[in-house]
């Protein structure tokens, strides 16, 4: 119907444009050649018309309207009905000018249709009555039967109708016999085209030679569209073109009272986020798949970086080999999420400084001046309904939040899918410009997200509507060719590869994530580790929030304490540490391990010196004396680190003399040499010795194997979800400040 009233409108703009209001005027103009477009007529003919005015009441209604309008423009009405009576109501009567009655089942069918009961009284097929206006005509004929064998040649095979007739008393002509003849001249039986196929078949074969008209309505919209024939250049021109664009593609749009189909795109720049809703396997994955490769094939990753995040079906782990992804996010990637959201804090303030500096207030502005090319960043978040399930969905839907009411102007933008409207908090949607549906589960949840249509949505994965100051019917491109889902697939990630290789200037920096395990080999391998080793320090172990080198300067390192509430973790720390060290060149540093116990006589080969007897021990403490008195005449040492995993161990032996450990230990760390002293968190806290209350006192330094909470020694915020550690973590203490750090594991 729209189309209909598209085409009234096309053709009483036609008739304005050239003075005439009439078809029979426009026409005798486009004759004489003062017209070149042509206008036929249109014939509107519906079937079964009884059925259609009980299955789309308003359409009819309309359809007669507009046929009532439309005369003069050169669009009519035919319908054809079985039984007129409650069909066919006033309107129609009063807008029917012709009326055709061929035999009715009774005569009260043909007083309802010509006001007489003659067409209840026909008998032959194909006879009918033919009324004009009020009787104006009123004439019996003979309709024409296009279902006849079509016989080109007949007239000159000079054959005969034999049929016999009677003539009743209403003068019509009722067949006696069947024309048989001919048949003996029958060679074989053969099948030809119906009369009605000859015509069809001459002028389809006609209409070849003309020039195509302008149709009144397009044909439906393709089930499959490709965004490659939507927009055909390859990725590797248009990022030659530097200044990308964020104008992305959707698909093709069908708008019927236009007459027009065209494709339609969201620009993040002027329209902001975007929210997409559909029932499962409606095509979410599919929709987000096309816009990311649309955006990647215009912007180069110096221009663009995004973030994805999968809580559904896996549809967006073919393009985390795009080298514009930062990185992807499963539902159980705790950490990652959870330094994302610490990312994007830190992003959002920094570009709100830069902005400031400049006096601009969003990214536009700011390159223009600036001359930086500031990435955008975008964030595409499929099936949303899983955030719930995460662990840390809480944070991260208060950080989506912040960034799709905040980010906009900053570069930052969110598109987010949806299976259902309840799972995206009203606050949280205030913050979408753009909001499409496909096909939802329940009808109503269309008209809640797109307002009041009048369309039904198919069952078409792809379909769906999107406002175009009204909402319109429209089909998402497909991302990349292919025969099916899994050929489409394999050639979306291979233009990601692609992609990839083609590209060879910076990318976005990963999330970084701490290994399950530790490994000596991978921390040493890390460039923040040799760096810091050349900066002479001694490291500690990776930061578990940035995965960087943790370390204390050598010359700054007087003495630490490692603390836990249980041997697995105490005794694991010792270990990392004797690792690490032993991989340090013995020029920068030499490994000492007073192991009372014996806990870690398998690591004796990776220290210096190893010492277990107690007696022995007690020799070195007065050797360590001696040698800071040389220390102290000679500025050239190197520095010394002495391991003691157990100070319960150390003080309850009879012939330690705390006091002179405790002048030892002030003076020690002045010239290079630092005592590494662990022990149980209870017995430093609460032990009552001199050397016990020292340490708990006058650490600075510490290894704290343990939840910071459960210890009270050193300061601390307190965390309500703070997790106990794992054997393999720690927290370094420095600075009155404690951090987070992984272990180096064997």
């Amino acid at each position: 119907m729209t189309s209909i009233n598209a085409e009234i409108h096309r053709r009483e703009r036609l008739f304005a444009a050239n003075g005439v209001n009439h078809i029979n005027q426009y026409q005798k103009k486009y004759k004489l050649g003062e017209v070149t477009e042509p206008l036929p007529h249109l014939f509107l003919i519906s079937d079964e018309f009884a059925e259609l005015k009980q299955e789309q009441p308003d359409f009819m209604s309309a359809l007669v309207s507009t046929a009532r309008t439309g005369r003069s423009l050169g669009i009519h009405l035919i319908l054809a009905t079985q039984k007129p009576a409650g069909v066919v109501n006033d309107q129609i009567w009063s807008n029917s000018r012709f009326k055709i009655a061929l035999k009715v089942a009774d005569r009260q069918d043909s007083n309802e249709m010509l006001h007489t009961p003659d067409a209840a009284e026909i008998t032959q097929t194909g006879r009918a009555y033919l009324q004009v206006g009020n009787n104006e005509v009123y004439e019996l004929f003979q309709s024409a039967w296009s279902g006849a064998d079509y016989q080109p040649d007949k007239d000159d095979q000079g054959i005969e109708d034999q049929t016999i007739y009677a003539i009743n008393a209403l003068g019509q002509y009722d067949i006696l016999n069947d024309d048989l003849s001919g048949l003996e001249d029958v060679e074989d039986i053969r099948q030809v085209p119906s009369e009605l196929d000859a015509i069809v078949h001459h002028l389809h074969d006609l209409t070849q030679t003309l020039k195509p008209l302008a149709r009144p309505w397009l044909p439906p919209l393709a089930i499959r569209v490709y965004s490659q024939d939507l927009r055909p250049s390859a990725f590797q021109d248009l990022w030659q073109q530097s200044t990308g664009s964020l104008k992305a593609l959707i698909g093709l749009v069908d708008l019927p009272s236009q007459q027009d189909q065209r494709i339609i795109y969201h620009d993040f720049e002027t329209e902001g986020n975007l929210i997409l809703y559909a029932a499962p396997g409606m095509g979410k994955s599919t929709f987000l798949q096309n816009l990311i490769m649309d955006l990647t094939r215009q912007n180069t990753p110096e221009l663009l970086h995004c973030y994805l995040f999968d809580f559904g079906t896996n549809g967006l782990l073919p393009l985390r080999s795009l080298p514009h992804v930062a990185d992807s996010f499963m539902m159980e990637d705790s950490e990652k999420i959870t330094k994302f959201i610490l990312r994007m804090k830190t992003e959002m303030a920094t570009r709100k400084k830069r902005f400031s500096q400049y006096g601009v207030s969003n990214i536009k502005l700011y390159r223009q001046l600036s001359g930086e090319q500031l990435p955008e960043i975008m964030i595409m978040i499929d099936s949303y309904d899983g955030i719930k399930e995460a662990e840390t969905g809480e944070a991260l839907e208060a950080m989506i939040q912040t960034l799709s009411r905040d980010g906009g102007s900053l570069g930052i933008n969110v598109v987010i899918t949806a299976g259902r409207t309840g799972v995206i908090k009203s606050a949280l949607q205030a913050n979408f410009k753009t909001r499409i549906s496909l096909k939802m589960t329940d009808n109503n949840d269309t008209r809640n997200i797109m307002g009041r249509h009048d369309y039904t949505m198919e069952d078409i994965p792809g379909r769906g509507l999107i406002l175009v100051n009204k909402p319109e019917v429209f089909q998402t491109a497909l991302p990349a060719r292919g025969e099916d889902s899994v050929a489409m697939l394999q050639a979306l990630q291979e233009e990601a590869e692609e992609m990839a290789a083609a590209w060879t200037g910076p990318r976005p920096n990963r999330i970084p994530v701490v290994p399950e395990k530790l490994s000596l080999e991978d921390f040493m391998a890390k460039p923040s580790v040799q760096e810091a080793i050349q900066d002479d320090q001694l490291p500690l172990g990776l930061d578990t929030v940035e995965v960087k080198s943790v370390g204390i300067a050598l010359k700054q390192l007087t003495h630490m304490l490692v603390m836990s509430d249980n041997e697995e973790n105490l005794s694991f720390t010792f270990k990392s540490l004797i690792i690490v060290s032993n991989a340090l060149s013995s020029q920068t540093i030499k490994t000492l391990l007073l192991d009372m116990d014996g806990t870690l006589e398998e690591y004796q080969q990776k220290v210096n010196t190893y010492l277990s007897d107690k007696e022995t021990i007690l020799k070195l403490i007065q050797q360590v004396k001696i040698e800071i008195e040389k220390r102290k005449q000679d500025n050239r040492w190197i520095h010394w680190l002495i391991l003691i995993p157990s100070i319960e161990q150390l003080i309850q032996d009879n012939g330690f003399n705390q006091d002179e450990f405790i002048e030892v230990y002030e003076e020690a760390s002045k010239v290079g040499i630092h005592f590494v002293i662990g022990g149980y968190y209870n017995f430093i806290n609460t032990n009552i010795s001199i050397l016990a209350k020292y340490l708990k006192n006058h650490s600075r330094i510490a290894l704290i194997s343990m939840k910071l909470s459960s210890q009270n020694i050193f300061d601390k915020v307190y965390n309500s979800k703070e997790q106990r550690l794992l054997h393999d973590e720690t927290y370094l203490y420095y600075k009155n400040e404690s951090i987070k750090l992984k272990l180096v594991s064997e």
